[in-house]
């Protein structure tokens, strides 16, 4: 699904948060209705070339000793594994590597997320060589800048797109882009336009299982961008914020 010229920022806002559920909602309801085991389907990632699973693995816990919960997500083909340099004081990471030094067969399976919560390239670079390190690694799938509120102040500097180039040329990472959770409406129409940015993590709050939990649901969204068009392409995964999915 791609933007429209007719819609309003906030009307396609709307439209990519329900579709982008939508979906999820019906891989799963194909899921139920399959004899064969279960399985978490995949979906094109935009224009990258890349599948990702329909959900994601959030890893803002200790993973340290969390292996089984690992194993068992990739089992089921949760292959989008996201955390960030910051995430439990590192163990998150730390806990994935774990993981990958006792299968490190499995690294090639999982597409593989990161984030540095600086946007100084020389942080950058520090906290990308520190995750890969953790994460034993030699490579990042899609390293995002995290939380990020305004695109034109923290992401739109000649630096930065220099310093992606520089960073997909030596291999260390395929795709860039940022997470946000504020003014994310504006961040994604300005993460588009700038035609670098391979993705965006956004939040969608929703009230799915309210009934049920009494709260509302966060899930983290993943949006492509098309960097020939400057659209959005709505694209889960999907993760409960917070949470072991």
């Amino acid at each position: 699904m791609t933007t429209n010229k007719k819609f309003s920022r906030r009307e396609f806002f709307k439209i990519a948060g329900a579709a982008g559920l939508g979906s999820l909602a019906a891989s799963m309801g194909n899921l139920a209705d399959a004899s064969s085991p279960l399985k978490i389907p995949t979906r094109p990632f935009g224009k990258t070339g890349v599948n990702v699973s329909v959900l994601a693995l959030g890893g803002t816990y200790n993973l340290m000793s969390r292996q089984l919960l690992l194993r068992q997500a990739l089992n089921l083909g949760v292959t989008y594994w996201d955390t960030a340099h910051s995430y439990s004081g590192g163990n998150s990471e730390r806990g994935i590597g774990k993981y990958f030094a006792r299968y490190p067969e499995d690294r090639k399976k999982v597409f593989l997320v990161t984030k540095s919560g600086s946007a100084d390239p020389d942080n950058m670079t520090q906290h990308l060589y520190t995750s890969m390190e953790r994460l034993k690694t030699t490579y990042i799938d899609l390293f995002f800048i995290h939380m990020v509120s305004d695109v034109k102040d923290e992401v739109d500097h000649p630096k930065i797109k220099e310093w992606v180039e520089r960073a997909k040329g030596q291999g260390k990472i395929r795709l860039f882009g940022f997470s946000t959770h504020k003014n994310m409406e504006q961040c994604l129409m300005d993460g588009a336009r700038l035609g670098w940015i391979d993705g965006i993590m956004i939040d969608i709050a929703v009230n799915l299982a309210g009934a049920m939990y009494g709260h509302d649901i966060v899930t983290d969204s993943i949006y492509s961008i098309d960097t020939t068009t400057g659209t959005q392409s709505v694209g889960p995964p999907s993760r409960t914020s917070g949470q072991a999915w």
